[in-house]
């Protein structure tokens, strides 16, 4: 399956907005964000004709995306941060929210990527191990172990 031009621009259309999300809550900074975005989409324009539809078009994006991620931080492109991106929109629930977003923002990178790629963007763990390249038990455990860390930092 080959992803034609007017497809591709509906991908990106329909994805930019978690590809943004997913880097903002693993870097911490908005223009490192936007910056690992546009190099996604760059990517996934050059990739898009060997795309053979193993995955879902939103799955191979976000592969993309997380070896852009890996790219970056290896060349030492961006400082990865563990910071709060955002306070969250005042609301009853904003202590709240605020005491998870820091708790999610002190864990290791690892264990914030594969939350936020099930709980934040929607992936079943079966995608996110197509994303993180591993198979789909050592995701499931990842995962497991990284929402105990979590729940520790949270303090229940």
């Amino acid at each position: 399956m080959v992803i034609r031009h007017v497809e591709l621009e509906d991908v990106f259309r329909a994805h930019q907005g978690a590809v943004f999300a997913y880097f903002l809550r693993l870097v911490g900074d908005r223009q490192d964000a936007e910056e690992l975005t546009q190099e996604t989409f760059a990517r996934a324009c050059s990739a898009a004709l060997r795309f053979r539809g193993d995955s879902s078009a939103r799955t191979w994006l976000f592969g993309i995306a997380r070896r852009v991620l890996l790219e970056a931080s290896r060349a030492g492109l961006f400082e990865r941060r563990a910071e709060l991106p955002d306070a969250p929109a005042p609301q009853d629930d904003a202590d709240e929210r605020l005491d998870l977003a820091n708790a999610l923002a002190s864990l290791r990178a690892a264990d914030r990527e594969v939350l936020v790629i099930v709980d934040m963007l929607g992936f079943e763990p079966i995608e996110g191990a197509k994303i993180v390249g591993v198979s789909p038990e050592a995701f499931r455990v990842r995962l497991h172990r990284a929402r105990g860390r979590l729940r520790e930092a949270y303090g229940s």
